[in-house]
């Protein structure tokens, strides 16, 4: 099945565990920063409130709801006249907070000139718990006020009460009193506690957006699930390891077991490709620039050629050629694919031999600016044809293809394709695109690799971009290649000549 008749339902099934974790993972690598958000929205918080805070003065009256007559404080009920007092004391609370007449009689009793709707936000009545007790609590900004509202509240509010219920009474059992404290001040603590959620709530939703919007491959599992691919290997992420260690390369063993053993891995999934479809011509190319094609490529190569096979190395990014820094080798006079496109140079002149990696090579260190018109020239089929017909394997390094057009042009003449995707890096709606220009041509995508990666990555619990500034990246100008030795007879001649052209290069 390729890639064009896959479906996409995987992605339609809404967030599993890896995304969760993935979720999980990007906020708790960032909580320095949402802990610097939490904090400082508090301490506006707690500005905001000493600024805007006013003290306030509450002055309580405490009725008893019972029918005249019985004394519902001290008296003895049953359960059911306790429930009917209950219900009767919430009744009288709706009277004697809501009542506009009673609110404008307190307001023109206490001696203020005060309104009846400003009393009436002075005033909140509750009930006191299981018991048909009210509590009227006058509140103000002003203590004096307080206290004419509340005594003025215990002249006036039987005239209201009595007209509502005449076979029942509501009695003040106690006097108001002139509050000498402030309320207790908690608007400190609600907007700081407040600051503090809504600090730390937004820097949360912001990574949860960003992650959400960017939607970048963060796990070799996203390969399957969102790109719909095959994964052809996961190359780990590694610090550079030594002083010495110039390039990421699996000849150098200094470079790590994992690396160099992910890239057994790939060389066996593309050799069983090979064996199984016939395929010869591989390009590997990326959706955006810095994924680390060149130099994934350039180990597939040599992973290739440790096993005896013949293999050309093409550097086809004619945009900025970079093989021949991964490698480590000079190419200073070097035109490769410009120059036999060009026809300045043959194509044995330009293919040389390195006996160091056991690689031929198609390279060069000159830019054009004009390499799609160049690739899309007559000459360029010649010269797969003529390149796939010498050697058993052939390895083009091309230019991220979701950037520019070259990737597209090289892979109407390539059997296979090869998507090389850094972890946390080009959107999946980049990669997506990209592999289906390349489709688009009639060229097979046989996988992806997973560039970069933690070695936990496949849950997607990456750490890779904590130390990203300071590690030995995989950037845009290093890339891969294919590389099997030379196994024949008929490359013998050019085998003698490569060698002394590679020690002019050395040297």
């Amino acid at each position: 099945m390729d890639y064009n008749s896959r479906n996409s339902s995987n992605e339609e099934n809404g967030i599993g565990l890896d995304q969760i974790m993935q979720y999980a993972t990007r906020i708790i690598q960032k909580w320095w920063l949402i802990a610097i958000s939490a904090v400082l929205c508090a301490a506006i918080g707690f500005v905001i409130a000493k600024v805007t805070y006013v003290p306030m003065y509450t002055s309580t009256i405490r009725f008893a709801v019972d029918n005249k007559g019985e004394n519902t404080v001290t008296g003895a009920q049953s359960s059911s006249d306790i429930n009917a007092g209950i219900s009767l004391a919430k009744n009288y609370i709706t009277i004697m907070t809501e009542s506009d007449s009673l609110m404008q009689d307190v307001a023109d009793g206490s001696g203020y000139e005060i309104t009846g709707k400003e009393v009436k936000d002075m005033v909140r009545g509750s009930l006191v718990e299981e018991t048909s007790i009210i509590a009227i609590k006058i509140t103000s900004s002003d203590p004096e006020v307080t206290y004419a509202v509340a005594t003025s509240y215990v002249n006036n509010y039987s005239k209201t009460t009595e007209k509502a219920y005449q076979s029942t009474r509501a009695t003040a059992f106690d006097t108001p009193q002139l509050p000498k404290k402030p309320n207790a001040d908690n608007s400190k603590i609600m907007y700081s506690a407040l600051g503090f959620i809504v600090g730390a709530g937004a820097v949360i939703l912001a990574i949860c957006m960003s992650i959400l919007i960017k939607d970048t491959l963060k796990s070799s599992d996203d390969i399957v699930n969102k790109l719909n691919s095959k994964l052809l290997g996961q190359v780990v992420h590694i610090k550079k390891p030594d002083k010495s260690v110039k390039n990421l390369l699996i000849s150098d063993r200094k470079t790590g077991f994992m690396f160099i053993e992910s890239f057994k891995l790939i060389r066996t999934k593309i050799e069983n490709v090979a064996k199984r479809q016939g395929h010869k011509v591989f390009i590997f190319t990326s959706a955006y620039e810095n994924e680390g094609k060149t130099t994934v490529a350039t180990n597939t190569a040599l992973a290739l050629a440790k096993n005896g096979k013949s293999v050309l190395l093409v550097d086809g990014d004619l945009r900025k050629p970079a093989v021949y820094k991964t490698l480590g080798v000079s190419a200073t006079n070097e035109l490769g694919l410009t120059g036999v496109v060009n026809g300045e140079k043959s194509l044995s002149e330009s293919i040389k031999y390195f006996e160091k990696f056991n690689l031929f090579l198609l390279i060069t260190s000159q830019a054009v600016a004009d390499s799609a018109e160049l690739l899309s020239s007559d000459s360029m089929a010649e010269i797969i044809e003529a390149v796939k017909n010498e050697f058993d394997y052939v390895i083009i390094d091309t230019p991220p293809g979701g950037v520019v057009a070259d990737a597209t042009i090289i892979a109407q003449y390539s059997d296979a394709c090869v998507m090389v995707v850094r972890c946390d890096h080009a959107p999946s709606r980049r990669v997506k695109k990209t592999m289906d220009d390349i489709t688009g041509t009639g060229t097979e995508i046989v996988g992806c690799i997973f560039n970069d990666a933690e070695p936990n990555a496949a849950t997607g619990l990456s750490k890779k971009s904590k130390h990203r500034g300071r590690s030995y990246g995989y950037g845009y100008g290093y890339g891969y290649g294919y590389g099997y030795g030379p196994n024949d007879e008929k490359h013998s001649s050019r085998k003698s000549h490569s060698q002394s052209q590679e020690v002019d290069n050395e040297e």
